[in-house]
């Protein structure tokens, strides 16, 4: 595990980009596409609209979310719809979880389905995510895994009572998320440092149950690495 300290949450993203392409770039010498997680918050939403700077071949690129909120496609408080509105071309490149047209439950076993079509039974151990992107909430939790909560062994699961609104989520599991070659962990702000100081010394929270198979880095700035 690396850790890198910048100065602001601008450097923090900037220095995510530039691992991110240099990292992509890599990946793309060896196969034909990549396969990227991405992840919501504040700072998972910069990271996404910075994305669409790089000079990369995004037509090679799949990306998906690790979680979403289980509310209409055009909700503020969707996933999706922030990152769509900060890069709009992402659209056609994203996989997008299911809309409330269908029960919660419903919509968890669909995308499960979705993902072993597409990647195979989730027992497997190899990697099938290439880049992971995650952010971490003050509690220490990871896209919509929360602390003292179990998790089924499959690749979405339906959350029904976040404690963190809105209440009903999908999200892939530590299991799905553990199939990742790299992590890159964006944190920042005071406020986090309790929890990211106890992921460091392997606690038991959500954030410190994942790492990359190849690599994990976290990227923090100066006002929380302050507080470490």
């Amino acid at each position: 595990m690396r850790t890198v300290v910048l100065d602001d949450t601008a450097e923090l993203i900037s220095a995510a980009l530039k691992e991110f392409e240099e990292l992509a770039i890599e990946r793309l010498k060896y196969q034909p596409t990549v396969n990227v997680l991405l992840t919501g918050g504040t700072l998972g939403i910069a990271f996404i609209a910075g994305l669409q700077s790089l000079a990369l071949p995004w037509e090679r690129f799949h990306f998906r979310f690790s979680d979403e909120r289980f509310v209409a496609l055009d909700d503020e408080d969707r996933n999706e719809h922030q990152a769509l509105s900060a890069w709009p071309a992402l659209a056609n490149h994203l996989w997008r979880f299911p809309s409330p047209d269908v029960a919660l439950d419903q919509a968890a076993t669909q995308s499960t389905r979705d993902f072993e079509e597409e990647f195979g039974e989730l027992a497997v151990p190899d990697a099938v995510f290439d880049i992971c992107i995650l952010g971490m909430g003050p509690d220490g939790h990871i896209a919509s895994l929360f602390p003292g909560r179990d998790c089924d062994e499959r690749w979405v699961i339906a959350v029904s009572d976040s404690p963190k609104p809105p209440s009903m989520r999908l999200s892939l599991s530590y299991s799905a998320i553990l199939k990742s070659r790299n992590v890159i962990f964006l944190a920042s702000g005071k406020a986090k440092a309790e929890a990211v100081g106890k992921v460091f010394e392997s606690a038991d929270l959500p954030a410190a149950k994942v790492t990359g198979q190849i690599d994990t880095v976290w990227f923090l700035d100066r006002e929380l690495s302050d507080e470490l």
